[in-house]
């Protein structure tokens, strides 16, 4: 049976690190947009919250399933 290659795994782990770098940096990007906003009303800033936390939501989803590919990729390794 043919296994993955350290370089395979080494691409993988490189992704999964750069999408997690991509989250921090929209989270801090959204962090600072909100820090400079001023809300007109209280209902327009809790929308904006709502949809910020759609957006983390949505990336963080999306780290998991790097996650849960690259723990595949390993256990298939280790057969």
């Amino acid at each position: 049976m043919e296994h993955t290659t350290t370089t395979d795994t080494d691409a993988l782990l490189a992704d999964v690190d750069a999408l997690i770098e991509q989250a921090a940096e929209t989270d801090a990007r959204v962090d600072a947009l909100l820090d400079a906003w001023q809300p007109q009303n209280t209902t327009s800033a809790l929308r904006r919250l709502q949809r910020t936390a759609r957006h983390t939501a949505r990336l963080s989803a999306l780290v998991e399933r790097q996650q849960a590919a690259l723990a595949a990729q390993l256990d298939a390794m280790e057969r």
